[in-house]
């Protein structure tokens, strides 16, 4: 009897076995099926004729930006398939264009592409070609929409040092109604400001922001009483100023015009 009870014990472990294993086969099976119907599945979901990219949309205030060549340009994604297209490649084109300061591309689903674009913000003109903008950063660009920006002149690597000094002089001088219409920077560090009245003021290289609070004060005292007759005030002075009066032509063709319009 013992015998026989250790014989079944053994037969009914070799049936276990075999319902593991058989249980085992079939799990594996059927995951075996489930992978291959998900990549058939995906495989069809990347088809370009599947899931295509029938919109792409458009955000951001354009000014300045050829809004007709980017249309075109996004244009070439239409049927593109939603999951495959390349966001990282679209950024890269977009980013390319002029005027474009800054882009974000996704997918929107079922069938959409959404493109944001930030413009550029130009502050001034780069005298060389270009613009410099409200960073401080050159970027190259054309537009007939610009008519009065100022103008920066100075060396490649003085482009940021321009534009902050372009923005703290036109601080100080608002308090007159004027602002700088071109700033240059020389080679040896001096600056020179052309105001939008044609004056010109040498400020050297040294303390240029004190040597333009004390043309604030006799711009007040002494210049605008003669500004017609003043063609550049040099700052450079320690404790004064010197004044290059205009040529007696242009004086004389001053006053002719000022008879001819009254």
């Amino acid at each position: 009897m013992v015998k026989r009870t250790r014989k079944n014990r053994l037969e009914d472990e070799v049936r276990e076995q075999r319902r593991k294993v058989v249980k085992k086969t079939m799990v594996f099976g059927l995951l075996l099926l489930f992978a291959g119907v998900a990549t058939a599945g995906f495989m069809k979901l990347i088809e370009s004729d599947t899931l295509p990219i029938r919109t792409v949309k458009i955000e951001g205030n354009f000014k300045y930006l050829d809004t007709g060549n980017l249309k075109k340009i996004l244009e070439r994604q239409l049927d593109h398939n939603f999951f495959k297209i390349d966001i990282d490649a679209v950024q890269t084109v977009v980013k390319s264009l002029p005027w474009v300061d800054g882009v974000a591309v996704r997918r929107k689903w079922p069938d959409t592409l959404m493109v944001k674009i930030q413009e550029q913000q130009p502050l001034a003109r780069w005298k060389n070609g270009g613009f410099i903008n409200q960073r401080g950063e050159r970027f190259l660009a054309v537009s007939e929409k610009i008519k009065n920006l100022p103008e920066l002149e100075g060396p490649e690597e003085a482009v940021s040092k321009l534009a902050r000094q372009y923005l703290l002089f036109s601080h100080q001088l608002e308090g007159l109604g004027l602002r700088p219409g071109r700033l240059t920077v020389t080679h040896r560090r001096s600056w020179q400001v052309s105001l939008d009245n044609g004056l010109e003021i040498q400020l050297g290289r040294q303390k240029v922001a004190n040597r333009l609070r004390r043309f604030i004060k006799i711009y007040r005292k002494v210049i605008s009483k003669q500004l017609k007759k003043i063609e550049s005030v040099d700052m450079r002075y320690t404790n004064g100023f010197a004044i290059r009066w205009k040529p007696a032509d242009n004086l004389l063709n001053d006053s002719k015009g000022e008879l001819d319009n009254a």
